[in-house]
This record gives structure tokens, sequence and C-alpha cells, in this order.
């Protein structure tokens, strides 16, 4: 419903000007009546439109630990069941760091995160579930995380990238958990109690299909050291 009322009102706006006597209000009417009197253009039903629909989702309750009500732009408060299962299918998100006692926003992330169709697809593929131990929430309903925070220069490369139900995403991101991954696909967790867990990809991958970059050149061997003469046994009757 969104993406309709942006359209008809971006629409509507772009028909205003000094020699056009309706109101905004009986413009987005008009332009409605329109589209509706077309009906489905040349490009077929749902094509050309995407909504961006913005949903403000505590981290606790994203993680199940608290029932709090995210907040759906346009509409209001929405249940965390409900905000939970978005949040499994958005292809990005941004964090907004707020005061836990105000409220007041403290800090936003500069661009959202987003990881090409192709790669998510082929990650999928690979994980199948949810790589955290013991979850086996499929991976079509899951986040794709970085391993190494690309905000710690991370590369949205798939040797960097797993994924993780919601819960457990801000789990890694908001605890002590810690997660090591191997070039083939397996992810070493160790907990906040120090014990240690391995998953596996539910498709083993070639770790040299994994190489997204082109490995720095091997170091060339050292010299071989000239001899010292000082260091040299020299025999008593005169040769070396």
């Amino acid at each position: 419903m969104q993406s309709i009322y942006t359209r008809v009102t971006d629409a509507a706006i772009s028909l205003q000007g000094p020699d056009e006597p309706r109101t905004l209000s009986q413009l987005r009417a008009d332009v409605a009546i329109d589209l509706l009197q077309q009906g489905v253009t040349g490009t077929g039903l749902g094509a050309g439109l995407t909504a961006n629909v913005n949903i403000t989702v505590p981290v606790l309750t994203l993680m199940g630990v608290t029932e709090e009500p995210a907040d759906l732009e346009g509409y209001g408060p929405i249940d965390p069941e409900t905000a939970r299962r978005l949040a499994g299918t958005a292809t990005s998100f941004l964090r907004v760091l707020t005061h836990p006692h105000t409220g007041i926003v403290l800090d936003v992330s500069s661009t959202p995160f987003r990881v090409p169709a192709a790669l998510k697809k082929y990650l999928r593929l690979r994980d199948g579930t949810c790589r955290f131990p013991g979850c086996n929430r499929s991976a079509g309903h899951a986040d794709l995380d970085h391993t190494i925070d690309k905000q710690f220069g991370g590369p949205t490369t798939a040797t960097n990238l797993h994924f993780l139900s919601p819960a457990h995403h801000n789990l890694k991101h908001f605890s002590d958990w810690k997660a090591v991954a191997n070039p083939d696909g397996t992810v070493h967790w160790t907990s906040p109690a120090g014990k240690h867990y391995a998953t596996d990809p539910a498709t083993r991958i070639n770790p040299h299909l994994q190489q997204t970059e082109t490995p720095p050149p091997a170091p060339s061997p050292p010299d071989e050291p000239l001899s010292d003469p000082w260091n040299t046994t020299w025999n008593t009757d005169g040769t070396n």
C-alpha cells in the first residue's frame, strides 16, 4: 500500500503548476482513477514496483529476549513476531544506536548492508540453514552476516558471509559469542563460557571457488647470507 500511495503522490506532485487549479488531494484522486482505468501496464502485474518498507525493531526483540513491539513507518506499532518474520526476509539493515534509557539516537551507520543477488543465491545454496550451533532455520528466512564486521574491514565475499537467523544475527553482534570462518565454509564458534562448536555448510564448496580476490604473490626467498670472515674458524697451521 505504501508503494501505491507513494507512486500516486509522486505523479500528482509532477502535475502541479501555476496553471493547475486542482489541489494535491484532487490530483491524487484523478491519477488513481487514470491508473485504474488503464488497467495492467505493458510490463505486467507488479513489475517495476519495489516497496521500501522501513521497520524499527529493538535488538532484544529480534533476539527473542523481549516482546517489545516494533514500529512500521507510516502505520505504527506491529507485534514482535511479525517484525521478526519481516526482518528475516529483509534485503538490507541500517543500524541505529540509541541510548538505552532516553531513546535518543546516538549513531547511525552511514550505508545499509547489501549483498549482490547472485552471491546471496550462492550462499543460500552453500549454507542451507542458519549457521549458528543447533539452529535449523532455513537460509531463505535468515540474514546474511559478515563474519568479520564490515565496519572493521570485513569484505563482502563468500568466505566472510554466512546466514544467521535474525535472533542469532543480533546475538553475535551484541553478545560475547565469537565466530571464525574457514575457506571451506565451516564456521567455528566460541561461546561466552569458552565452549567451542563448529557448524558445517549444507553443501561443501571447493575453497578455490570461493576465492574472489587475487591472492598476493608469494614472497621471494631470502638471499643467501654472505660469509662473515670474523666467524671463520682458522686452523693453527695457517689453513682455514
